[in-house]
This record gives C-alpha cells, sequence and structure tokens, in this order.
C-alpha cells in the first residue's frame, strides 16, 4: 500500500471518485484546488494505491488563522470530504499519513469531515445533521409521500404567482443579495461572492441556482449541486417579510422536481443543528436525519476549539454582527469567513 501527495490533478482519481459510492463534489482535486487559489488555503491530495491501481482518496486543505490556530481541513466549504476508501488498509494509510502531513506542517489538529465514523479514537462532534429525503423518476411518487400540509404550503406559493426558475451565473447576483441578507440577520460572516462564482465556473455541469420571484423581485434562492445520484441544496435563503406566501417551500419542491428528472436517487437538504427549527422543518418533508460524524485528531490529545455560536464566547459577537449594516458585512463578512471554512 502506498499513500502518495498527488500535486496535479489526474484523471484516474478523478475516475476513481465519480465510481465510488459517498462521494462529495469536495472529494475531486479540483475543489482543493478552487479552494486554495480564492483564499490561499494550501491543498494537499491524497492518494492510497495498491497493486490494482488507486484504491482511496483524501483532500485536505491547511487553514491557518489567529482565531482558529493552523488545522487540516477534509474538505473545506462543504460538510462531507473525509477518507475515501475500498478497503480498510487503504483507509488507515490515508488517515496515517494524514496525521504525518499534520505533524510536519505543526498543525494543532486535523478535522475529518466524515458521513460514517473513522473507527480511529477520535474526538468525535455529532451535533449537526443532514436531512436526505428519497427520489424516484416519477417526482409524483414523491409528492404523494409528502404530508398534505406540506402539500398545503406548496399549492399555497403557486396560487400566491410565485414563480421559481433556475439556472447559473445569471441567476448569482440575486442569489448572492438574499443569502448575504440573510447572514446579516443571523449574525453569520458571509463567504465572498467569489465562491459561489467559483463553483459554478468550475463545476457547470453539477450546481445550479433556483430562485424564486414575486411580482418581478427576487424572494428566495437555493444554491445546489449533484454529484453522482445525490442532490444536495448547501446554501440558502429568502426574505422574511414573504414567509406567509411559502417560498421557501415552493423552491424545495421545484428543486426536487427537477433533481428528480435528472436521475437523483436523494435530495439532502442540507446541514442543520439537530432539534433546530431547520431540523424540524426538513423532518416535516419526510426526510430521514443522518447525524454528520465529524472526528478530530490533535498533536496534543485534547479536545479540539469547535467554536459553537451558543457559547458565550460567540454569543454576544453575533449579535452585534446582527445589527451591522447588510452594506457592511458584505465587505467585512468574506474578509472574517476566510477561517470559517
Amino acid at each position: 500500500m502506498e499513500v502518495i501527495i498527488q500535486d496535479e490533478e489526474g484523471s484516474d482519481s478523478e475516475h476513481f471518485v465519480y465510481q465510488t459510492p459517498g462521494t462529495d463534489l469536495s472529494h475531486l482535486q479540483a475543489w482543493g484546488r478552487m479552494v486554495q487559489e480564492l483564499f490561499g488555503h494550501k491543498s494537499i491530495y491524497l492518494v492510497a494505491r495498491n497493486d490494482q491501481g488507486i484504491c482511496g482518496v483524501l483532500p485536505l486543505s491547511q487553514v491557518k488563522s489567529r482565531l482558529f490556530g493552523n488545522r487540516l481541513v477534509s474538505q473545506p466549504f462543504s460538510d462531507y470530504g473525509g477518507p475515501i476508501a475500498t478497503c480498510s488498509q487503504a483507509a488507515d494509510a490515508l488517515y496515517d499519513k494524514a496525521v504525518e502531513i499534520a505533524k510536519g506542517l505543526g498543525c494543532q489538529y486535523i478535522e475529518f469531515r466524515n458521513l460514517d465514523p473513522m473507527p480511529q479514537p477520535l474526538a468525535l462532534r455529532t451535533d449537526k445533521a443532514c436531512m436526505f429525503l428519497d427520489l424516484a423518476p416519477d417526482p409524483r411518487i414523491v409528492w404523494d409521500g409528502l404530508r398534505p400540509q406540506i402539500r398545503n404550503r406548496i399549492r399555497r406559493a403557486q396560487n400566491s404567482k410565485i414563480e421559481v426558475t433556475s439556472g447559473g451565473l445569471d441567476l448569482l447576483d440575486d442569489f448572492y443579495r438574499l443569502w448575504t441578507l440573510r447572514m446579516c440577520q443571523l449574525g453569520t460572516p458571509c463567504y465572498p461572492r467569489g465562491l459561489f462564482e467559483a463553483i459554478l465556473r468550475r463545476f457547470p455541469r453539477h450546481s445550479r441556482i433556483f430562485l424564486a420571484t414575486y411580482n418581478g423581485q427576487a424572494i428566495g434562492a437555493i444554491f445546489a449541486y449533484m454529484f453522482n445520484d445525490w442532490a444536495r441544496t448547501r446554501w440558502g435563503a429568502s426574505l422574511r417579510e414573504y414567509d406567509s406566501l411559502s417560498p421557501n417551500y415552493l423552491l424545495n419542491w421545484f428543486a426536487i422536481e427537477f433533481y428528480c428528472r435528472a436521475g437523483a436517487k436523494r435530495f439532502d437538504f442540507g446541514r442543520s443543528t439537530v432539534g433546530s427549527s431547520q431540523y424540524t422543518f426538513k423532518k416535516r418533508w419526510g426526510a430521514r436525519p443522518a447525524n454528520l460524524n465529524w472526528q478530530y485528531w490533535t498533536a496534543d490529545g485534547r479536545e479540539p476549539p469547535i467554536a459553537r455560536p451558543d457559547a458565550p464566547a460567540y454569543r454576544w459577537k453575533i449579535g452585534v454582527w446582527k445589527r451591522l449594516p447588510v452594506a457592511f458585512t458584505r465587505i467585512a463578512g468574506p474578509w472574517i469567513s476566510k477561517a470559517l471554512v
């Protein structure tokens, strides 16, 4: 078993990611390269090989900041990205190589963003979950499986003359305006517009924006992508003053219909804190929760310094950020969020 750092993007590793179940867009080396070009976080792409060829990959990015220290993350701006391997020997070899690299770079910890937990005795975070809805080639099958309350909310939005369209770069400005406003309301620094533009440009076959309009005004949007047979909604927002018209319900249903016809087998509503209002909203659709198993190797064996919004150290900062002008947060947010990967 050999584990190497792959310097140039290779078609064989890309083929492996596409052919292996459970992989994400962030498992492609192109994702790490994109993050490095945008934010300066060093991309380290590990590839495990045996006599038959590639049997595992582990994408890593070195993220340095005063707030969170020096760390390796697999993988930034994704809920997933931990090691993917076809055998336990490859998985162990990738893990060992990651630890060796982390020590060499003086990293304080490694964050493995897994859906399924690794067997190593690592610190574990399970307070976040993704919500999955099984899809079918005919969206009417999914429709019939929805609760009556959900269908009624979708019909309410349709009867209100809300229109939903989908596209790419042509809808980016509307999406970013809505999303940054929502991030300000939540007290969270926003990512730069360039991140979303880079995803749309680098992965045009995979990524898509869904936009809801009412009387010509953009009132809600979802940024999503599909990889293999798995559709994922990554970022979304809507204007609060239109909540009574249920734009979020129509947006999600429009995306579900689209991905049913595109051949997706499941729809990922995205990450939520277990027990939160968003978690409850997604569960009402019949989505199955799957806890994210984010695991941590630390250099000193102690618990990693995980930032939690409900912690006293962050609560007051969130309150301050909510009161700032939106225009200012669109300038300052991308600078701060560089380390909030």
